[in-house]
């Protein structure tokens, strides 16, 4: 469009932005992905444990948000929105792994078996990064999404219990639980 050539995008707030892809401006929508791409991407990856299925997971969900725009609230918070989507499509996805795993378990413990096998190569800070990643997957899906948006989408208290729908001091409790529970399986694999 002619008419977005004297615009600085910085300076466009994100719910202007998404009111502005809405409308079909497509500049509007690119800075979108721009602002929030690698953030997406950082929340699935923590959550679904998989860089693939990630990246899939942050496309699709650029999909939805891209078909969802006009039905945006723009006296909402667009981060909390389009985070929040990216929560429901990350938990759709464990529900279908878990199904899946049930049906296809022994594909799945020889995946895992190869994978440990190739990691035995790693240094000493890949192999700590590991050992926080498995201990994010045996958290419970409260406690871990919790983490993954305070530490990897680097959301506030307020933002969490938006998106996940829950006061600020269940955030914050379940944010203390998490972190214990992180502790305690990390100790737990240095004794084995």
């Amino acid at each position: 469009m002619s008419s977005d050539k004297g615009i600085n995008w910085s300076e466009v707030d994100d719910a202007s932005l998404a009111g502005m892809a809405a409308e079909g401006n497509d500049k509007a929508f690119e800075q979108i992905l721009l602002r929030y791409q690698q953030k997406m991407q950082r929340i699935c990856l923590r959550m679904l444990g998989d860089r693939i299925e990630a990246e899939e997971a942050a496309q699709d969900i650029f999909v939805k948000v891209y078909y969802h725009l006009k039905n945006y609230d723009q006296s909402r918070d667009f981060a909390v929105w389009c985070t929040a989507i990216a929560m429901n499509d990350c938990r759709d996805r464990l529900r279908k792994r878990q199904r899946a795993r049930r049906t296809f378990g022994d594909i799945a413990e020889a995946d895992r078996v190869s994978i440990s096998a190739a990691q035995d190569d790693c240094d000493e800070s890949r192999e700590q990064l590991l050992m926080v990643e498995k201990a994010l997957e045996e958290l419970p899906e409260k406690l871990k999404g919790v983490i993954v948006l305070k530490a990897y989408g680097e959301c506030s208290y307020e933002e969490i219990a938006k998106i996940l729908k829950i006061r600020r001091g269940t955030v914050m409790s379940r944010l203390f639980r998490a972190r214990q529970r992180l502790t305690e399986i990390m100790e737990r694999g240095k004794l084995t």
